[in-house]
């Protein structure tokens, strides 16, 4: 398919959706790369956004980020190894733990905003303003449309989107 020049009606649905998809996951794959060089990862510092706003346990990360609470731990074990998280007693429940940023946390999420900022101004800086609020429009009409096909109980990963 010739993605410069589309004739209205001659784009299926299902062409549409699989060029989403493929964008999709090369830009994932393309800032993700690039902010494990810059030393976090897009998980990780999606995870250090969160504990930026505080300490907290590892299951309202895992349902705040919409993913698997094996997912969380082992993000949060590999934060913990790399000294940039640590976890806490929860002192309103002894049996608890809870997650919190280290300094040196606080100062690798700052070199991965800045990466993660750059990277995302360096992709959709290639579309001008009148494109931009109309690509925000679609993927608001994208979204709703698969808000709707989501069934089982973990919440929507909002905070991923951040």
């Amino acid at each position: 398919m010739n993605i410069g020049m589309v004739r209205v009606g001659m784009v299926s649905t299902e062409q549409l959706g699989e060029r989403y998809l493929a964008v999709h996951h090369r830009m994932h794959r393309a800032v993700d790369d690039e902010m494990c060089r810059s030393g976090l990862s897009l998980a990780r510092t999606k995870v250090l956004i969160r504990l930026g706003r505080g300490p907290t346990r590892q299951s309202v990360l895992a349902a705040g980020l919409g993913v698997a609470p094996h997912t969380i731990t082992d993000i949060v074990d590999a934060l913990e190894r790399d000294g940039l998280a640590q976890r806490l007693a929860d002192p309103t429940d002894r049996r608890a733990k809870l997650v919190a940023m280290t300094a040196a946390g606080h100062a690798a999420l700052a070199v991965a905003s800045a990466t993660r900022e750059r990277l995302l101004k360096q992709i959709f800086g290639t579309l001008n303003a009148q494109d931009r609020a109309t690509m925000i429009r679609l993927l608001g009409a994208l979204d709703a449309a698969a808000s709707t096909l989501i069934t089982c109980a973990r919440p929507v990963a909002q905070a991923i989107s951040q």
